[in-house]
């Protein structure tokens, strides 16, 4: 199969002493992340040149033989001193194959390369997932429906499968087979581990006949398993007087239940509660620092308090050695 790359170089641009191509900035040829494309997909386009651009960089000239299939950006800019860029480019769909010549002109170089374009085909069955993306958080789980569809006179049962599965994610698909003609739906249940990373993970769930396969993505994030909330006891000052305090903040924002126990003594001895507040009250915590404090004990030191939000609880603050917030 031909490939449709070439180069060229207007010929009076020869050294008259020693008969070979002047040594200067030209296109040195044109590449594709994929030279064989269905209509309505898209290609990235790299121009590569001779030798680095020069200061100021350059503008190389794209053309498309047929612009209604590949459309493609006038110009690429190639910053100075690199020796490449790279654009994306669109395909339309069309009713039958062709092949489109991309050409790159600078100065009096040009290079190029072809694209094959071939029409879609209607598959014979879809599969499509809803919701597309979940959120849980380790030791939880979530669930997805799965729907497969089957075109006019097919009639194959299918089979599930998950794929591109992250440690600690354990998917489950019940039923796992979509009886024949292939259409209907299962469930797919997304069990998280307390031990998976947090993060985005892209699962994918595939029905395939045997012969023939189709998949969907599932854009799972697992999240933090808690607030990652850190505690600074402090005095918090106000009209002369001050307060047993505590400054929060937390590193994964959210709303978390919250708690505060005051305690006489330096110790956090549960024998000796002096207040409490919170009560496990939902609140928002966003992505910025927070001062509580306990209004009813000014400016009594020898106390003690700990502090909650969501699963985690600070160290015992000793009022006697605490700093000012």
């Amino acid at each position: 199969m031909n490939s449709g790359n070439f180069s060229g170089i207007v010929a009076t641009q020869r050294d008259r002493a020693t008969g070979t191509l002047a040594s200067r900035v030209g296109v040195a040829n044109v590449t594709l992340s994929s030279g064989h494309l269905t209509g309505g997909d898209s290609t990235e386009i790299t121009v590569n040149l001779t030798q680095p651009a020069p200061d100021g960089g350059v503008t190389v000239q794209l053309q498309s033989s047929d612009a209604s299939v590949v459309a493609t950006p006038a110009t690429v800019r190639i910053p100075s001193g690199e020796t490449s860029a790279t654009i994306a480019a669109s395909t339309s769909s069309i009713r039958a194959s062709t092949t489109v010549a991309i050409s790159a002109l600078y100065g009096d170089t040009v290079a190029g390369t072809s694209l094959a374009v071939a029409p879609q085909v209607t598959p014979a069955f879809t599969i499509a997932l809803q919701p597309s993306t979940l959120t849980i958080n380790p030791g939880q789980s979530g669930s997805t429906k799965v729907t497969t569809k089957v075109k006019n006179g097919y009639n194959h049962a299918l089979q599930l499968t998950a794929l591109k599965i992250p440690a600690g994610v354990s998917p489950s698909l019940t039923p796992s087979v979509i009886p024949a003609p292939g259409a209907g739906t299962s469930n797919a249940k997304i069990t998280v581990s307390n031990s998976a990373v947090p993060g985005t993970y892209s699962l994918r769930v595939k029905a395939s006949d045997g012969t023939t396969s189709h998949s969907a993505t599932l854009t799972l994030t697992v999240a933090s398993s808690g607030p990652g909330a850190t505690f600074q006891g402090c005095w918090y000052h106000q009209s002369g007087h001050r307060y047993q305090g505590v400054r929060i903040s937390v590193a994964n924002p959210g709303t978390y239940p919250f708690d505060a126990v005051l305690y006489y003594g330096a110790t956090c001895d549960p024998n000796n509660r002096a207040d409490e507040f919170g009560y496990g009250t939902p609140l928002n915590f966003g992505g910025f620092d927070y001062i509580f404090w306990f209004a009813d004990f000014a400016d009594q030191s020898g106390t003690s308090a700990l502090w909650h939000v969501g699963s985690d609880t600070s160290q015992c603050v000793n009022y006697a050695v605490a700093p000012d917030c």
